[in-house]
């Protein structure tokens, strides 16, 4: 049996209750904060023209896009939301090429708002969907510079979307044959509004793909191992397909590794320096004024992966370019929202100082590579004052929120648009999601249908009971 077809068993086979808790509680963590950066995401300038798009598209009524009243096909309305959820690269981190709530929810949510189903079949197909993306981009290893998240990420959504209109294997093994022909993203248009366009991408080919599928269109069944297939096509040295389905089903990546919510919206690559700068800015109360020079020193070659930007025009561009992240730290004492707009990217102070911060590679620690959690255990700052003093900073885990502080920042990227009390309602109904019978419930909190948020179908008890 080939990976395919081993992978589309699985995926047919798998129960929400053979999936383990912990997988159950990440997945949801992950959903949340998606809720949070995509509703955010409606109101900037990406969100505005990707929502303008779909009211001139029409379509037919099936499902609905987040924090508006738009509704339109599922397909486009898991485009809108999930290209709207990216916008300002504050999604989170973790398996499926880097953002798996992105291109996952705003799959599961469409077709789960269309076909009216319950919570745990959407927690399922999301939880397939990360495994799958997961297994792949762990083992795939491309060697160009494809985005991983638009390239594994087509492959989780279309395994999630496939689950939610249980496909049988050899549909399945369709799907993610079509799948295979959709899967791009070019990492060349990071720090432009294409970026973000790459996950609604996915969510949307997902669905077609699975939809498809359910129709009878065929692919070829082997995609994944075939010669000229996927994995011969976006593999590279490393590549290793046995790997791809070993211990599927025993070993969760989702439970071991987890989802990691990202406390900066800006690249996941700048976090690990942010959080070692941050800290030592504090400790040391450094000034601007006073520092003559940084050097970023790392296992990468510099303006190389994701952070492949050397000078900023503009806000975006800010967003994959470790010295301007540096120099905004130093500057701001802060990195926010406003570092990566156009005003305060024109100001130029940022620019200016960026003269004085290098990124160099250090060979020695490329060659054995050790890593920690979003970086390099001996990646480091130098950091000299005009006094002559220097201080060495060694980079450690990069921070990541957790528990409360998730919360918080899902009422900070919400609360303005959809209000209070349909983010309380929110709130409760992703942590009982495996509760809700119908997810259409969650969909009438989180958009515009009715002036007021719709009441808790799943509580008998008060609204003041059931947000407590």
């Amino acid at each position: 049996m080939g990976a395919t077809e081993t992978l589309a068993r699985w995926i047919v086979a798998t129960k929400y209750e053979e999936i383990p808790a912990k997988a159950i509680e990440q997945a949801k963590k992950s959903i949340l904060d998606y809720i949070g950066t995509a509703t955010y995401g409606t109101n900037t300038q990406l969100g505005k023209i990707i929502l303008e798009f779909t009211r001139e598209q029409g379509g037919n009524p099936q499902a609905r896009v987040i924090a508006t009243n738009i509704r339109t096909s599922s397909t486009a309305a898991a485009f809108a939301n999930g290209t709207a959820g990216h916008a300002e690269d504050f999604d989170d981190l973790g398996g499926v090429g880097g953002h798996p709530a992105t291109v996952l929810t705003p799959t599961v949510l469409a077709l789960a708002d269309e076909l009216h189903l319950s919570g745990r079949d959407v927690i399922t197909a999301w939880v397939i969907g990360y495994e799958i993306g997961t297994r792949l981009s762990a083992n795939i290893h491309t060697d160009r510079d494809w985005h991983p998240t638009a390239i594994y990420g087509t492959m989780g959504a279309t395994a999630a979307a496939s689950k939610l209109l249980k496909l049988d294997v050899q549909s399945t093994r369709m799907a993610l044959g079509i799948a295979g022909s959709e899967a791009a993203g070019l990492r060349r248009n990071f720090g432009t509004m294409t970026k973000p366009f790459h996950p609604g991408q996915v969510a949307r080919n997902g669905i077609i793909a699975a939809k498809l599928a359910a129709k009878g269109f065929t692919s070829d069944p082997d995609i994944i191992e075939g010669r000229q297939g996927y994995a011969d096509n976006f593999g590279g040295a490393k590549c290793n397909i046995p790997a791809v389905t070993q211990f599927l089903g025993k070993v969760y990546f989702l439970e071991e590794e987890g989802t990691r919510i990202k406390p900066w919206p800006c690249c996941g690559g700048n976090h690990q320096t942010l959080t070692g700068l941050l800290a030592l800015l504090k400790e040391k109360k450094l000034k601007a004024d006073d520092i003559e020079s940084v050097e970023h020193i790392g296992p990468r070659i510099p303006c190389t992966g994701a952070l492949l930007r050397d000078s900023v025009t503009q806000g975006l561009e800010g967003k994959f370019t470790l010295a301007y992240n540096i120099s905004a730290a130093i500057i701001d004492g802060k990195v926010d929202y406003e570092t990566f707009t156009d005003k305060r990217a024109a100001k130029g102070d940022l620019q200016t100082f960026m003269k004085r911060v290098t990124v160099s590679r250090n060979n020695d620690v490329a060659l054995r590579r050790p890593h920690i959690a979003d970086g390099n255990q001996e990646a480091r700052l130098v950091i000299k004052m005009r006094n002559g003093v220097v201080h060495n900073q060694v980079l450690g885990t990069a921070y990541h929120l957790t528990g409360n502080e998730v919360v918080d920042k899902f009422r900070l990227n919400a609360e303005a648009t959809l209000g209070r009390e349909r983010v309380a309602l929110t709130i409760t109904l992703v942590q009982r999601l495996e509760k809700l019978k119908d997810v259409a419930e969650l969909m009438d909190a989180v958009t515009m249908d009715g002036k007021k948020a719709p009441a808790s179908k799943t509580q008998s008890s008060t609204r003041e009971k059931a947000l407590a």
